[in-house]
């Protein structure tokens, strides 16, 4: 007769494994030390999880990469029908304030997915994030008009990758959702206002461009 499942070991290693992403990455965490955590045999967490994989597609499912990519270009997209941009932040954007909200309900998950991914079945998607902030962010400069070059472009992207990095420490260093709201609140009042000061530049011709210089009066 089959053993059934319980629920709450269930719960217990989901729990673990977690952490052990969190604090060690898919490619660190070892199947050993989440049984150990979760205060079962290894063989037992096979009962409930085939692989580490399965294990992580659990906790980080690939519905939740998709969500995240579905915000993140409806925030960029409304972001760009801001007159000005630092306005478009929490509780002056919608967009802003349903990304916000999801990263609040999946934090650790997002922490996970966007910095400890590497060598799992989602670790295409924080390149994938960086490259579709940069091309929508060049779309709605060209809707206005502009025209990123190459060199801007290539600080953009440098930029984004800042910002990834940003959203993980600031989910994983607070617990508390309040203090999630303040820190995204300073961040993006910072990043709002330099990359509306760089779109600007680029909607101005030859941005960074040499002045030529006056020529002098023959003596």
């Amino acid at each position: 007769m089959a053993q059934r499942l319980k629920p709450e070991v269930r719960d217990r290693i989901l729990d673990a494994a977690t952490h052990a992403f969190v604090q060690s990455g898919y490619e660190g965490a070892r199947l050993a030390d989440i049984a150990a955590a979760a205060e079962i045999s290894t063989g037992n967490v096979y009962r409930y999880f085939a692989d580490k994989n399965a294990l992580f597609d659990a906790i980080v499912p690939r519905s939740l990469a998709a969500s995240l990519l579905r915000l993140l270009r409806a925030r960029v997209r409304a972001i760009g029908q801001h007159a000005d941009w630092t306005a478009a932040t929490i509780g002056g954007s919608p967009q802003a304030d349903a990304l916000l909200d999801f990263w609040l309900e999946n934090r650790l998950a997002m922490v996970i997915l966007l910095g400890r991914a590497q060598g799992s079945p989602l670790a295409h998607v924080r390149p994938l994030v960086e490259a579709e902030l940069t091309r929508m962010s060049s779309i709605q400069l060209r809707a206005h008009g502009g025209q990123l070059s190459p060199e801007t472009s290539f600080v953009l992207r440098r930029l984004f990758a800042g910002t990834i990095d940003m959203i993980v420490q600031i989910l994983e260093h607070h617990d508390e959702a309040a203090a999630i709201r303040r820190a995204f609140a300073a961040f993006w009042r910072f990043q709002l206002a330099g990359l509306q000061s760089l779109f600007d530049a680029a909607q101005s011709p030859d941005p960074g461009a040499e002045r030529p210089r006056k020529a002098q009066a023959p003596r």
